[in-house]
């Protein structure tokens, strides 16, 4: 029973403050229309937000909630009961001075062996509705994106790599003839662990400084011994350390610092002047290792400069009980998956299509899938929580199980999802429903796909080091560089500190972020343009995104032989959605 005290309460938990009368007019309206509280104030708030611009409850308001939805809601009971009643004892209906006919319980079903072009229409009204892929919101009417729907070069190849031959593979679907018994795992890192859920907001100053400094110390002897240096000194001509930042800006030559570990000058860090380098390219939290002179110890006067300390590849087929029989079809995409100026999520509905029809093994995906920023997830519409929506999309996908049985989702978490934590490295996500085609995986995270090595991290680490990095006399493909260092350094995220936006916990990124070897494929997403390139023996592919504001976007598919050796015998190409 509606009293005055609970629909208080109600109104209260959405921080409303109301009349006296207001509230005696809403128990009145909850007794005549037999509405519970609860159930009230929710038609209350949608109500408002649609017709009244988010109004407060007033006696008016109320009247108009009262005539446009209560009243048809009665009427719609009276016509439901009046039509039971009619329809058991086998008469006719006077509604509103009309007579309306009432089928028997046997013209019901009778209908149903016949077929008629009024029915199907009905059910083909029916599917369209359930296929549907937005949220549920407080409008009536989910506008489309008019540009995703104008744009005139869906499925068009804009970009390939790989040799002729195994390209011209990518025209077949796979099919029952090329089925493979995959074994896939993610690699932990070397402590033994996978990163399945995160405790961030703990460290402590020393143990973060410590981190960095077991970092910078790994880091350097890795680069010495690749570079045939035999020992480290800090007083002498060879020196290691961090670059840094000497002012609260964006480096540049003339603010270039380098910190030592604890070890070899007490985490003390010196001015590097550049002028004596011919080549360099440097940003800051890279660990490099510098021949120079230190002739009055306030500055250093580098003459070299090395920051290789890339790992070798692995053997595919080191595992032969494990290792790729067959050719290896992947996809792999990243988020947005809806335009930048609605919810209907219709690029991800076409990518779905794409993924039930060809059919490949594996299928790579990365976040966002709603945005912290979208416009429409900020204007406050949605009717439902971001998660439970989270949920309704991955049902989406776990329906290819049906279409595409042999196809493998592996679902790599993004830190700019709403629903989900904002941290890097980003914990792996969860649904309240399990696929068996789904798996869910952290960010960044290396998978082991029958001896292929992937590596996969949503955040636009390419992009983010381009704004820092500082470069001279170096050249060449500058892509190809800002890949390179993400192989050099050993790492997912090697600049220090991140830009703003991007919460990086330090004692997760030393567990989690560090590349356990170089990896045969990195697919690094980024807002620069599509690329597939190879660095130092490792194919780095960008897929950009799947939208571009409010048109559509690219994905990468991807073909691995066990015929050749890699890198050979991987092909990619770049599809527009």
């Amino acid at each position: 029973m509606a009293t005055e005290e609970l629909v208080t309460e109600q109104f209260q938990f959405l921080g409303i403050d109301v009349q006296k009368e207001v509230l005696t007019k809403c128990v009145s309206l909850c007794e005549e229309y037999n509405v519970d509280p609860e159930t009230f104030i929710e038609q209350w708030m949608a109500f408002s937000l649609t017709h009244l611009n988010g109004s407060p409850p007033t006696l008016e308001n109320l009247d108009l909630l009262e005539k446009k939805e209560f009243s048809k809601l009665t009427a719609t009971r009276l016509n439901a009961l009046l039509t039971n009643e009619a329809a058991n004892t086998g008469a006719s209906l006077t509604v509103y001075g009309a007579q309306v006919p009432v089928q028997s319980d046997s013209d019901v079903l009778s209908g149903y062996m016949t077929t008629s072009p009024k029915r199907i229409k009905l059910e083909n009204e029916t599917i369209t509705a359930q296929s549907e892929l937005h949220p549920a919101t407080y409008s009536a009417i989910v506008a489309k994106s008019a540009k995703y729907a104008a744009r005139n070069n869906p499925g068009t190849i804009v970009h390939s790599y790989g040799t002729d031959k195994l390209l011209q593979s990518f025209t077949d679907a796979t099919g029952l003839n090329n089925l493979l018994e995959l074994c896939i795992t993610q690699i932990p890192n070397d402590d033994g662990d996978v990163y399945s859920r995160a405790m961030f907001g703990f460290e402590l100053l020393h143990e973060k400084a410590s981190n960095f400094d077991n970092h910078i110390h790994y880091l350097s002897q890795c680069i010495m011994k690749k570079a045939g240096f035999s020992e480290l000194s800090s007083t002498e001509i060879t020196v290691s350390g961090r670059i840094e930042c000497d002012a609260d800006a964006r480096l540049n030559s003339k603010s270039v610092v380098l910190q030592g570990t604890w070890e070899t000058s007490l985490s003390q860090a010196v001015t590097v002047d550049t002028n004596s380098l011919k080549q360099y390219s440097l940003f800051p939290g890279q660990v490099v290792v510098m021949r120079g002179l230190n002739p009055r110890g306030d500055r250093f006067i580098p003459h070299e400069v090395f920051c290789d300390a890339s790992q070798p590849i692995p053997d595919s087929k080191a595992d032969m009980m494990n290792s790729l029989k067959g050719t290896l079809a992947m996809v792999t995409v990243a988020g947005p998956y809806t335009t930048s100026d609605n919810l209907a999520y219709e690029p991800l509905k076409d990518f779905i299509n794409y993924v039930g029809t060809h059919k490949p093994h594996v299928v790579i995906m990365t976040g966002p899938f709603m945005e912290c920023d979208h416009i429409k997830v900020n204007d406050h519409t949605m009717a439902e929580t971001y998660k439970s929506f989270f949920d309704k999309l991955v049902d989406s996908l776990g329906e290819l199980n049906l279409t595409s049985p042999f196809t493998k989702i592996y679902i790599a978490s993004n830190y700019k999802d709403i629903f989900h934590i904002n941290i890097y490295p980003t914990p792996p996500y969860s649904s309240r429903r399990k696929h068996p085609n789904i798996h869910f995986v952290p960010d960044p995270c290396t998978l082991n796909i029958s001896g292929i090595v992937v590596g996969v991290t949503g955040a636009d680490v390419l992009m983010h080091i381009s704004q820092e990095e500082i470069s001279h006399g170096m050249g060449g493909d500058k892509l190809a560089r800002l890949a390179s260092h993400i192989v050099m350094q050993q790492t997912y995220y090697p600049l220090w500190p991140p830009p703003a936006g991007l919460c990086l916990d330090a004692a997760l990124w030393t567990a989690h972020a560090q590349l356990p070897c170089t990896p045969h494929i990195l697919i690094l997403p980024s807002n620069f343009r599509y690329f597939v390139k190879e660095v130092n023996g490792c194919v780095v592919v960008n897929p950009e995104h799947l939208t571009k504001g409010p048109g559509g976007g690219t994905f990468a598919r991807i073909l691995v032989s066990n015929n050749d050796e890699l890198p050979k015998s991987v092909a990619a190409q770049i599809v527009r959605i």
